[in-house]
C-alpha cells in the first residue's frame, strides 16, 4: 500500500461516530416519473354527418332530367316567342333545374368536410405540443434518475441504534476480526480510551495499532509473559489477591463441581498472603504454599527467615487433613506454571490495563497450553478485578478476545461490572457451542455473527436471526408431447332412375247462332249449328344412371411443449445455515433489538471498503 493510500485510508476510517461495518444497499430502480401513466392519446375526431344533405343531393340527381326536360319545353316556347326570351328561359331552367339542387348542395357538403378537417388540424397540431411537453418532461425525469442512479451511495456504515453495553461476536476468522477491529477501533479512539485483551494468539489487535501509531495517538502493547516478566499480580489487600487467585483457579475446574473448594482455595491463599511480609510474586506464593505443605527447601528459597517462620506456625492452623493437604498440592502445581515464568531478580513495574485516550494491548501466548490456559484466567480475573474497582474511566471500550474457554459465569460477571461502570464490553468467541448460545439474545446486548463453519453452530446462529414468509419456488413442470395420425378412406356409390309419363287428352265443342233483322217491314230469320270432337296422347319414357367413387389419403403429426412454475408461502430462515458457513472472512450479520423492533443486517467490516466509491458517511434511513 503505498503511502498516500494509507494516509488516505487512515483520514477515512478514523471518524467521530461509531462504525462496525458497511451495509449495501441497492439505489432504488430507476423511476418511471409521476406522469408516466398520463400520457397524452390521440383520439380520432367523428367524421362529420352529412347523411341529410347526401339524401337531399340522390333525391335532387333522380329529378334532374324532370327539371331539365320541363326548362327545355319552356325555353322553346320562349323562343318562339322572342329568342332573348327563350335563352332567359333557359338559363333558369338550367339554374333551377341542375346549379341549385347539384352544384351549391355538392359545395355545402364539401365546405362541412373542409372544416371538419381544419378541426382535425387544430385538435392535432394541440395533442402534439401537449405530448411533446410530455415527451419533455419524462426524457428530463429519466435523465435525473439515471443520474441519481448512478451517483446514488451504495455504501452506508452501520452503527448500534439499541445502544447496548454488551457485543458479542461469534465466529469469524483472525483476519475477519483483525478488520473488524480496525474498522470499529478507528471509529472509537477518537471519543474515549480502547482496551483489547488478546487470548487468540493471533495478533488481532495488530493492524487497529498500526492505524493508531500512525494517527498519532497513544499505543502500548504488553505480551505476557515475555515482557516486563509477569506483573500480574496487582497491589491489593491479601483478602482480595486471595479471592482473585482462587477464582482463577476455580474456573479451571467443571462448573458446579466442588464449588466449596473455592473458600478452601481462598482461605488458604489468604494464609500465605498474610504470611508474605514483601510484595507478592507467583515465586513467593507457590513457595509460601510448600511452607504449608512442609516441603519447602531454604536454599535459594525467594522467602525471608521470617516469612518461613511465620508460615511455619500456620501449618497447625491450616490443618493436616487430606482435604486440605490436597488443596494444596493442587494449588501449588497450578500456581507454579506461572511462577516458573517470573525471573529471579527484582520484577518489572506493573502494566497499565488501561488506556486513557489511547490504545492498550494486551495479550498472552505460551507453548505450554496449560500454562497459557491458566494464564489467560488469571488475566480475566485481574481484568474482571480492574473494572469492579473503578480502574476503567467512562467512554473506555473493553474488548476480549478468545474467551470461549473462560466460562460462561465468569462472562456474565465481567458484563455486570462493566454495565456498572459504563465501560463497553465486546466478547469475541471463535464458536456458538455450550454456554456460550446462553449468551445470545440476553439483555442489553447484541451479536454480530461471522462465518461459521460448524454445521451445529451455523443451525444455532441461524435459528437466532430467526425466520420469515417468503415466496419460494415450490415446483418445475415440463411435459413433452408428439402424435402421429395416419389414415385413408374409399367410397363408391352410384344412382339409376326410370321415369314414364303418359296421357290422354279429349276435347269436345259445339255452338249455335240464331240471328233476326226487321228493315223496312220485312223480316229475315237465320240459325247455325256447329259441333266437333278431338283426342289426343301423350307418351314419355326416361332412364338415367350415375356412378361416383372418392379415394382420401391423411396424415398428421404434432407436437407439444408446456414448461410451468409453482411458488408457494413458506416460513424459512432469513439466513441459511450454509450461507452463515460460507460467509467471507470479513462479512457479518448483526443483530439488535432497538426500540422501533428487531433489526437484522448484512455488513461488511472492511476497511478498505471506505476507499471506495460511492461510501455514505452517515447510516441508511430506517
Amino acid at each position: 500500500m503505498s503511502a498516500s493510500t494509507s494516509l488516505e485510508l487512515s483520514s477515512k476510517l478514523f471518524v467521530p461516530r461509531e462504525r462496525w461495518g458497511w451495509e449495501y444497499v441497492a439505489p432504488a430502480p430507476i423511476s418511471a416519473g409521476p406522469d408516466a401513466n398520463n400520457r397524452p392519446v390521440w383520439y380520432e375526431p367523428p367524421q362529420p354527418d352529412v347523411s341529410g344533405w347526401l339524401q337531399q343531393l340522390q333525391a335532387n340527381k333522380a329529378v334532374v332530367p324532370k327539371r331539365l326536360g320541363i326548362a327545355l319545353v319552356v325555353s322553346v316556347v320562349g323562343l318562339a316567342i322572342h329568342p332573348a326570351l327563350g335563352l332567359v328561359l333557359l338559363g333558369a331552367g338550367a339554374f333551377f333545374g341542375y346549379i341549385q339542387p347539384i352544384v351549391l348542395l355538392n359545395k355545402k357538403i364539401k365546405d362541412i368536410w373542409e372544416g371538419a378537417r381544419l378541426e382535425r388540424e387544430a385538435a392535432y397540431a394541440n395533442y402534439a405540443a401537449v405530448h411533446a411537453q410530455w415527451e419533455a418532461r419524462m426524457g428530463a425525469h429519466h435523465q435525473a434518475e439515471q443520474l441519481r442512479h448512478a451517483t446514488a451511495n451504495l455504501w452506508y456504515p452501520i452503527s448500534l441504534r439499541s445502544g447496548p453495553s454488551r457485543i458479542d461476536v461469534f465466529g469469524g476468522t483472525a483476519a475477519g476480526w483483525a478488520s473488524l477491529l480496525a474498522t470499529l477501533g478507528t471509529s472509537l479512539l477518537g471519543g474515549g480510551g480502547m482496551t483489547v485483551v488478546d487470548f487468540t494468539e493471533r495478533h488481532v489487535a495488530g493492524g487497529l495499532a498500526a492505524l493508531a501509531a500512525g494517527r498519532g495517538l497513544r499505543t502500548s502493547h504488553v505480551s505476557l509473559p515475555g515482557d516486563q516478566g509477569l506483573g500480574l499480580l496487582p497491589d491489593l489487600p491479601s483478602e482480595e489477591l486471595a479471592e482473585l487467585l482462587s477464582a482463577a483457579v476455580h474456573t479451571m475446574r467443571p462448573q458446579g463441581d466442588n464449588a466449596d473448594l473455592r473458600a478452601l482455595d481462598a482461605e488458604l491463599l489468604d494464609t500465605v498472603l498474610r504470611g508474605l511480609s514483601g510484595p507478592p510474586t507467583f515465586r513467593r506464593v507457590v513457595a509460601g504454599l510448600e511452607v504449608l505443605r512442609r516441603v519447602h527447601e531454604l536454599d535459594g528459597s525467594p522467602l525471608t527467615t521470617a516469612e518461613v517462620t511465620t508460615l511455619t506456625r500456620a501449618v497447625d492452623v491450616v490443618g493436616q487433613g487430606d482435604r486440605a493437604q490436597q488443596e494444596l498440592r493442587f494449588l501449588t502445581s497450578t500456581l507454579a506454571l506461572l511462577a516458573t515464568e517470573e525471573p529471579e531478580g527484582p520484577q518489572a513495574g506493573r502494566f497499565d490495563l488501561w488506556a486513557v485516550g489511547g490504545l492498550s494491548i494486551v495479550s498472552t501466548t505460551h507453548r505450554q497450553r496449560r500454562r497459557k490456559d491458566f494464564l489467560d484466567r488469571v488475566l480475566f480475573q485481574r481484568l474482571l478485578h480492574g473494572v469492579r474497582d473503578g480502574e476503567a474511566s467512562q467512554n473506555t471500550t473493553l474488548v476480549v478476545a478468545g474467551v470461549d474457554h473462560i466460562g460462561l459465569v465468569s462472562l456474565e460477571e465481567l458484563a455486570q461490572e462493566c454495565r456498572r461502570a459504563d465501560v463497553r464490553l465486546i466478547l469475541l468467541l471463535d464458536r456458538l457451542r455450550g454456554d456460550a448460545q446462553q449468551l445470545l439474545g440476553s439483555s442489553d446486548s447484541a451479536a454480530v455473527l461471522m462465518q461459521l463453519g460448524n454445521a451445529q453452530d451455523a443451525s444455532a446462529a441461524a435459528e437466532f436471526i430467526g425466520k420469515g414468509h417468503k415466496m419460494v419456488l415450490s415446483q418445475v413442470t415440463r411435459q413433452v408431447g408428439a402424435t402421429f395420425t395416419e389414415g385413408s378412406s374409399r367410397s363408391e356409390g352410384g344412382n339409376e332412375g326410370y321415369s314414364s309419363t303418359e296421357g290422354t287428352t279429349v276435347s269436345t265443342s259445339s255452338s249455335t247462332t240464331r240471328g233476326s233483322s226487321d228493315t223496312d217491314f220485312k223480316t229475315t230469320w237465320s240459325r247455325s249449328s256447329t259441333r266437333g270432337h278431338s283426342t289426343s296422347r301423350q307418351e314419355s319414357f326416361t332412364e338415367s344412371r350415375s356412378k361416383t367413387w372418392q379415394d382420401t389419403a391423411n396424415v398428421s403429426r404434432a407436437a407439444s411443449s408446456t414448461d410451468g412454475t409453482t411458488e408457494a408461502r413458506s416460513y424459512e430462515f432469513a439466513v441459511e445455515p450454509t450461507t452463515i458457513q460460507s460467509l467471507p472472512p470479513t462479512a457479518f450479520v448483526l443483530v439488535e433489538t432497538p426500540a422501533g423492533g428487531r433489526r437484522v443486517v448484512l455488513g461488511d467490516c472492511n476497511p478498505g471498503v471506505c476507499l471506495l466509491d460511492r461510501v455514505a458517511l452517515q447510516p441508511a434511513l430506517v
